[in-house]
């Protein structure tokens, strides 16, 4: 710390004497490539790694371990166990990092590096949903306060570069990294990803940035069997008109600073040796001049896994060669430290000079460098103030999805005489927040899970609590009958089902079916979770369904046609639980749509709302894909209040260099209470040279109308908007294009209009 502060204190003076990379007033750049030629070879292949995990369970440091590991990886640091306190890691974070400073001549810093999905990435921060819950809000003004508070509280515990936004597309429901993501839509996920970035990135007071993102996984999102690794299929007209699409809105408007390459093997060749996608498409077509760097063992796993490579050695060549500069690899042993013995191959010479440029520009451009260590007194007034934990709050509330309500819901005020409620099922007494979430299931620091709420709420005494059956086993259904019978009695059950994803320290590990680690051959709920829900269904007792999970649940027909409602929350923030009870008795109008397309049938697969024309077809055997209507689509999501839809129209405009399409709607409360709704607007080209999908959001927006209110929505959609990809060209043609402006992707829902452009 003594270093960056005398290097700040110089950089302010006329001295020209001290080196330009210890300069402030000199660019990010500049600095870069004058400590770059300082640097010995040892160094540089130091800066391409780093010791991602610091410290084990319950504060432990392994001192011969670290110092083994960061003689050839000391370019970045991570906390290591995320159930260590955010308070207690920071001093011995600031140890670290201060002693790398004065034990290098040159004085260059760890920058930390950590993931970065819910909060910060240890206890003790403010926990929110995930990416997936916070799409369904649609509402991306909230989306970006919840961000401000994730990227503050990670300034305040010293992380200057974080592992995401997650830009995949959620198009394989199989697939246990969905709850990470941002649904299945390209442009949702394209919005969201770029106010992530351009909020996280955003400068400091002294003109540094805030956090660095990476953006990831470049490309993921289709794998074989939903599995994490696996390999994917698609010609390059498939990535750059589908995965590629939320990576080049981000890359183009918010300049993310790295990019993660996915594990998977695409057209038969892994992205971390991928030369073509990563230079070829990624560098030269798309514009990203950031760092490329490798998902965990991604590129041991080219000799181990893939076997591409021959060698330990012959994996780091290739990794490089394609254009990844920084390994992240918390397991041992790393690829990139056998560089150290290529110091005479000009080719890896230049290549590694050129990712050393990249990687030390990020340390400059966050103040790395420049701006004092963390401390613990700003530590404490930032992580969990009153105004973070409020937009948490808001978050939670907008996150939840109302998918049906046959007037049953909001439920009314409880009163002394209140009639006694059921709640049954495995989850109602898990706080289940995802992979990435700091925060125990069984046991949260932070946070309480609906039983508890509720109970909160009506009191302990008016709620029967029975789970019924296990989450995951198959083996035992002795507890249906008593939860029927706790059903019966009550008058009222609200069934609390789903799947479990946690990390792998939860108390609830043992009953993970999802998550990073995990896919999902059936679409259903895990163990006998659907026999309970059935069984209470058929008392004829009034149900209330909640599902939690980072997935979409296949809900069967009877499920849905007996329900008295369904609600999805998802993954859950640490106000989750209290949101829910505040939406079941109507102090919070429910305004979350769907992210993803829920699937009627684990293996009416794949069912994303946009499907290609020549992907609805009549060859299908039972189950029956009907991508066309399934139940609850892209975009669908109930109210206690109604909306209607009128004068919607698009036109042409144009200038003497610009054409646009400009549509609008006008919006109505018809209801009786508070409401918001999320306006939507679709499109297609009725011909094109390559097949494009039925229909594609190209615009929404999230209102809050009280009763008899109304408002008009207007968007503006440059034609160039309206082209596609086709062998690496972006075409845009003439023609005549149809318009959907509406509630959702559900024909129902839309007003179509068509119009030449």
């Amino acid at each position: 710390m003594a270093l960056a502060i005398a290097s700040q204190a110089l950089g302010n003076t006329a001295n020209n004497s001290i080196p330009i990379y210890q300069n402030p007033s000199h660019s990010a750049k500049d600095r870069a490539a004058d400590l770059l030629s300082r640097m010995t070879w040892v160094q540089k292949i130091g800066q391409m790694g780093g010791v991602r995990r610091l410290l084990g369970s319950d504060m432990s440091f392994n001192q011969t371990s670290y110092e083994i590991l960061a003689e050839y990886q000391n370019g970045i640091l991570g906390f290591g166990e995320n159930y260590n306190l955010a308070s207690d890691v920071l001093p011995i974070a600031n140890m670290v990092r201060e002693e790398q400073i004065h034990s290098t001549p040159l004085g260059i810093p760890y920058i930390t590096v950590t993931d970065s999905v819910n909060s910060i990435y240890n206890l003790g921060g403010t926990l929110f949903p995930p990416s997936l819950s916070l799409a369904a809000s649609f509402n991306l003004p909230l989306y970006k306060l919840a961000v401000g508070v994730i990227r503050d509280e990670n300034v305040a515990v010293g992380t200057r570069w974080v592992l995401s936004p997650e830009l995949d597309l959620a198009k394989e429901p199989h697939g246990g990294r969905v709850g990470e993501m941002f649904g299945e839509d390209k442009y949702l996920v394209g919005e969201f990803g770029t106010a992530y970035v351009n909020t996280m990135q955003q400068l400091d007071s002294n003109g540094y940035v805030k956090v660095a993102c990476t953006v990831k996984h470049f490309v993921f999102g289709q794998s074989s069997g939903g599995i994490n690794a696996a390999s994917q299929y698609g010609g390059i007209n498939h990535i750059m008109n589908e995965q590629a699409v939320p990576f080049i809105k981000v890359v183009r408007n918010a300049n993310p600073y790295s990019l993660m390459a996915s594990y998977s093997a695409v057209d038969r060749v892994p992205m971390a040796a991928n030369k073509f996608l990563l230079q070829t498409v990624l560098r030269n077509t798309i514009g990203f001049n950031g760092v490329i760097m490798s998902d965990a063992g991604a590129i041991s796993e080219l000799h181990s896994l893939h076997l591409v490579s021959n060698s330990a050695e012959d994996a780091a060549v290739k990794a490089l060669k394609a254009g990844l500069g920084l390994e992240l690899s918390p397991g041992q042993p790393a690829m990139f430290p056998n560089l150290v013995t290529m110091a005479n191959d000009s080719t890896i010479v230049s290549l590694v000079n050129d990712a050393v440029q990249r990687l030390l520009e990020i340390k400059f451009v966050t103040g790395t460098f420049d701006e004092p260590l963390p401390t613990m007194e700003n530590l404490k007034s930032t992580l969990r103030n009153e105004t973070h934990l409020d937009i948490a709050r808001k978050a939670s509330e907008e996150a939840i999805v109302l998918l049906k309500n046959d007037g049953t819901l909001p439920l009314s005020p409880p009163t002394t005489n209140s009639s006694r409620i059921a709640v049954l099922g495995p989850l109602a007494e898990l706080l289940v927040m995802g992979s990435y979430a700091p925060n125990n299931s069984t046991e949260p620091l932070h946070g309480k899970p609906f039983l508890q709420s509720l109970q909160d709420f009506i009191g302990a005494d008016n709620v029967d609590y029975f789970q019924g059956v296990d989450i995951t086993d198959i083996s035992d259904s002795s507890g249906i009958s008593a939860a029927v019978s706790v059903a019966r009695q009550a008058g009222l059950a609200i069934v609390c089902l789903g799947s479990v994803s946690v990390l792998a320290e939860d108390g609830a590990a043992n009953w993970r079916t999802d998550g990073e680690f995990f896919a999902h051959p059936s679409l259903g709920f895990p163990g006998l979770q659907q026999d309970v829900l059935d069984a209470v269904l058929d008392t004829g007792v009034p149900t209330l369904l909640i599902m939690t999970g980072g997935q979409g649940f296949v809900l069967q027909n009877s499920t849905v046609n007996r329900a008295s409602a369904i609600l999805h929350s998802f993954l859950a923030g640490e106000s989750t639980g209290e949101a829910l009870v505040d939406i079941l008795y109507g102090s919070v109008n429910p305004s979350g749509k769907l992210p993803i397309t829920l699937p009627p049938d684990s293996g009416s697969t794949p069912i994303y709302y946009d499907y290609l024309p020549s992907d609805v077809g009549s060859y299908w055997s039972l189950p029956v894909l009907d991508r066309a209507n399934p139940p609850f689509k892209f975009g669908y999501g109930l109210s206690y209040t109604t909306f209607d839809f009128s004068t919607a129209e698009v036109r042409i405009t144009s200038d003497n260099t610009n054409v646009s399409v400009l549509a609008s709607v006008t919006v109505s409360n018809t209801g009786s209470v508070l409401g918001k709704e999320v306006a939507q607007l679709y499109f297609r080209q009725q011909y094109t040279a390559i097949e494009t999908p039925n229909k594609q959001l190209i615009r929404f927006t999230k209102i809050e109308l009280a009763p008899g209110e109304k408002t008009m929505i207007n968007w503006t959609i440059a034609s160039d908007e309206l082209g596609y990809w086709q062998n690496l060209e972006w075409v845009v043609d003439s023609g005549n294009f149809t318009f959907w402006i509406g509630s959702s992707s559900r024909d129902e829902d839309l007003e179509s209009i068509t119009i030449a452009v």
